[in-house]
């Protein structure tokens, strides 16, 4: 089968740059290995509106709550933060990156579920095919397959140099104490290299998590963090003690890995990496979802005037002129 462009991974981030590729009037696939689109809620999904809405995603049928500040626990201080303007929002995921792919298609793009791509072939620096089941050939390979991206590792892009390894759960049946806040816990002994959270989804119930970037130190900060220690010697993990509550039932949990920080190299020829899968994430928060959707149409912009004009593909450069100094902050 032949297309454009083939975008491996079918999220939010995957659904932005064929949707971006399509609208583009190129022809466009999605490969997603699942049988259901998304990341199965995956993430935290907590983000600025205005960065919502920079997404160009429909995203106001998946908000589940809004916030207008945190309050930061460390051992030995706690400081509340208040929004000036800005609400954050907490939504449902797996409805965004289902409205990410329904754009998409909307635009034009073809969707493959359960279509792994398993291997790739380059023929030249201009004509690829990707295995995922049957044959896929196209000029342009995009990789929006995550942290994991088994297109970087096919192409042998550059690995990370900084990772977060993240554990996160759903947490229900409990007495919020507050709503509109964000908690935030930094104690760089328990949770060296990260931080914690604690993201109110309702009045009874949150998202509550932590990161470290030591991954030798990840059971240990795992029992800290999830004691919710309410004695004077834990102070950061005191404001999370509502969560011992008899009636607490955990939804969900997950383990992720984060990039804190880009790859050294984006794009070889004609492939590129978005998202998770480039390290489009801001190193002191992890956050991705904005920066992903802003490189996938800077990658749709640019391989439409490539293939249309015969412009040189640039896509790399552009995003790093626009982005790359926002996110190189982790040391």
């Amino acid at each position: 089968m032949d297309f454009d462009v083939i975008v491996v991974g079918g999220s939010a981030i995957g659904g932005a740059a064929a949707a971006e590729c399509a609208k583009n009037g190129l022809k466009t696939a999605i490969l997603e290995e699942d049988k259901h689109v998304g990341k199965y809620k995956r993430c935290t999904a907590f983000c600025s509106e205005s960065g919502l809405k920079a997404t160009k995603i429909p995203y106001k049928d998946a908000i589940l709550n809004k916030v207008k500040g945190a309050v930061i626990h460390s051992p030995n201080k706690t400081a509340e933060i208040k929004m000036s303007k800005d609400r954050a929002i907490v939504f449902d995921r797996q409805k965004f990156d289902e409205n990410s792919i329904d754009r998409a298609l909307y635009y034009g793009a073809e969707l493959f579920k359960e279509h792994r791509a398993v291997s790739f072939r380059s023929f030249s620096k201009f004509h690829y095919s990707v295995f995922a089941g049957k044959t896929f050939n196209s000029s342009i390979v995009v990789g929006a397959d995550g942290v994991a991206s088994h297109t970087a590792a096919s192409f042998n892009f550059p690995s990370f140099d900084h990772v977060a390894y993240c554990h996160e759960k759903e947490i229900t049946g409990v007495r919020v104490p507050h709503t509109d806040l964000v908690d935030v816990v930094i104690d760089n002994e328990k949770i060296p290299g990260f931080f914690g959270w604690c993201v109110p989804v309702d009045e009874k119930t949150v998202r509550v998590g932590f990161g470290t970037t030591r991954l030798n130190h990840l059971v240990q900060a795992k029992k800290y963090f999830f004691s919710y220690s309410n004695s004077p010697s834990s102070n950061s993990f005191s404001s999370l003690s509502f969560l011992k509550s008899k009636s607490a039932k955990t939804l969900r949990q997950f383990y992720a890995a984060i990039p804190l920080g880009p790859r050294k190299r984006i794009q070889i020829d004609n492939v590129l990496l978005v998202g998770d899968a480039a390290g489009q994430t801001k190193a002191t928060t992890g956050g991705g979802l904005v920066f992903g959707s802003l490189a996938a149409q800077i990658a749709g912009e640019t391989i439409a005037e490539h293939l249309f004009n015969n412009k040189k593909l640039e896509y790399e450069k552009r995003w790093r002129k626009e982005y790359n100094s926002i996110l190189m902050l982790h040391k």
